[in-house]
């Protein structure tokens, strides 16, 4: 590796920027050769002498290696890959002393090697130092965000992830100014159906919620009273679903809504009664697991048949969605011990019925989604089981305060608090793609979503076959 100077011209320049340096270099030479070839024949004349001495030769020689090395620069330029660029600027930002020197590198040091590959959504930084304390590698996102310029103004640093060996640390970068405005429009309902992938859930056009790849298929949709937490969740989850019908395998699209409100209008929701009696959601809950049950058992038959393990959609399963919007309030209407004569109305078993569809329910194409006014779901009610199954995370209109909450505080250091809209929200999926928490504008819908899920729950609910 090489050793910081604090002088140095060349040492952290770029391609590009040597060969400029080097044509300026080679430029000066051939003036400084015309200048030579002057002075010598002028002195010449001093003295009586009329031959002259050409460097004419020379001159051009030093011409053409600056044109040679400036067209090598302005192709540099233009082939060199994004990811060079940007590891060249973050090399210049880290090393060079008028920058500040953040590393606070001393004379002879080793300087950072600095690696930059191209991600999904945009590009993966690895800087490692040997020289310096490894929590000042590990407290660059602002450093590196604030070189990004160019080509990459409108990137930033969105999350990091250090080495568990303290070897490295990883900086994420995105379009942020891009991604903080791309948002999908829907015009018609028709725009959310489920593509022939049943495993495929639509958020926005460059980001899905892929089950294939999901770890913990369960969600935790967070957000305060009119941030778009339900309506992102209808537009996600439901519609899609919907818009696919039932299958010969007695998919089942559930929702609950214990507060009475918007949802409830819908018919099929679950809501309480006037006298805040749940029993009927609870035997509701109760079948639903008792079909994620059979479901399991079919796929577990179809991989015997065949020999090799069986996914639920290889055999038409379309997805079952048990919705609970407001999960802390329906837990509270529920009693602690059941009666007599209903022993199974009872805290216990509801606990327990959410922890296996949460749980289990993923192999069987059954999925729970959770909605919580506020993101303390760590002392809301809800199981650390249950918590730790839910791989897709959503907090609207965010903070760093609850999204505490949701991710652990390494997760949430690059990510910068603003002025949100409704629909705007921090998430995370799971999916090897996803993983790092940000910031996605959900899709604004030019329908009345209310009425959509009314029709479709409806429509849904009567097709042959339904159970």
């Amino acid at each position: 590796m090489r050793k910081w100077k604090k002088n140095s011209l060349i040492l952290y320049n770029g391609m590009a920027s040597a060969l400029i340096m080097g044509a300026g270099a080679s430029l000066f030479m051939a003036i400084l050769t015309k200048t030579i070839e002057n002075a010598v024949n002028e002195m010449k004349a001093l003295i009586g002498k009329t031959d002259r001495t050409e460097y004419d030769f020379l001159f051009g020689f030093f011409v053409l290696i600056a044109f040679s090395l400036l067209i090598l620069a302005i192709l540099c330029r233009l082939l060199m890959p994004d990811s060079k660029k940007l590891e060249n600027l973050v090399v210049t930002r880290l090393c060079k002393a008028k920058y500040g020197n953040p590393l606070q590198l001393k004379e002879g040091e080793l300087i950072p090697k600095v690696k930059v590959c191209k991600e999904n959504m945009g590009f993966k930084i690895r800087v490692s130092c040997p020289s310096v304390e490894f929590e000042k590698v590990s407290a660059l996102e602002n450093t590196i965000s604030s070189c990004l310029t160019g080509k990459f103004d409108g990137y930033a640093v969105t999350a990091k992830n250090e080495d568990l060996a303290l070897r490295y640390v990883d900086y994420f970068v995105e379009d942020v100014i891009s991604q903080a405005k791309l948002q999908d429009v829907i015009s018609s309902p028709e725009e959310r159906r489920l593509s022939d992938k049943a495993y495929v859930l639509p958020i926005r056009g460059d980001i899905v919620i892929d089950y294939s790849r999901v770890m913990n298929a369960s969600c935790i949709v967070s957000g305060r009273t009119r941030s778009g937490k339900t309506t992102a969740i209808i537009s996600v989850f439901i519609i899609p679903v919907l818009s696919r019908g039932p299958d010969k395998y007695r998919s089942k699209v559930l929702i609950i809504d214990p507060k009475n409100a918007e949802l409830s209008q819908c018919p099929h929701v679950l809501s309480p009664k006037l006298d805040g009696d749940v029993n009927h959601i609870m035997k509701a809950l109760i079948e639903f697991d008792e079909i994620r049950i059979k479901r399991q058992q079919t796929v577990n038959e179809a991989g015997k048949v065949s020999g090799k393990p069986i996914k639920w959609w290889d055999i038409g399963m379309n997805p079952s969605i048990l919705f609970i919007d407001e999960f802390v309030a329906l837990q509270g209407l529920i009693p602690k011990k059941g009666t007599a004569d209903n022993p199974e109305y009872n805290l216990d078993l509801f606990k327990s019925l959410i922890r296996r569809i949460a749980t289990q329910g993923a192999s069987a194409g059954c999925f729970l989604v959770l909605s919580t006014a506020e993101a303390s779901v760590g002392t809301g009610g809800l199981e650390a089981v249950v918590n730790n199954a839910c791989g897709i995370r959503f907090l609207f209109k965010p903070s760093k305060e609850e999204g505490m909450f949701l991710w652990n505080k390494e997760r949430l250091e690059a990510l910068r608090e603003r002025q949100y809209d409704p629909g705007d929200a921090w998430i995370s999926i799971d999916d090897g793609i996803n993983n790092n928490v940000k910031l996605v504008k959900f899709p604004r819908m030019e329908f009345g979503e209310y009425a959509v899920l009314a029709e479709l729950m409806e429509d849904y609910h009567s097709k042959e076959g339904w159970v």
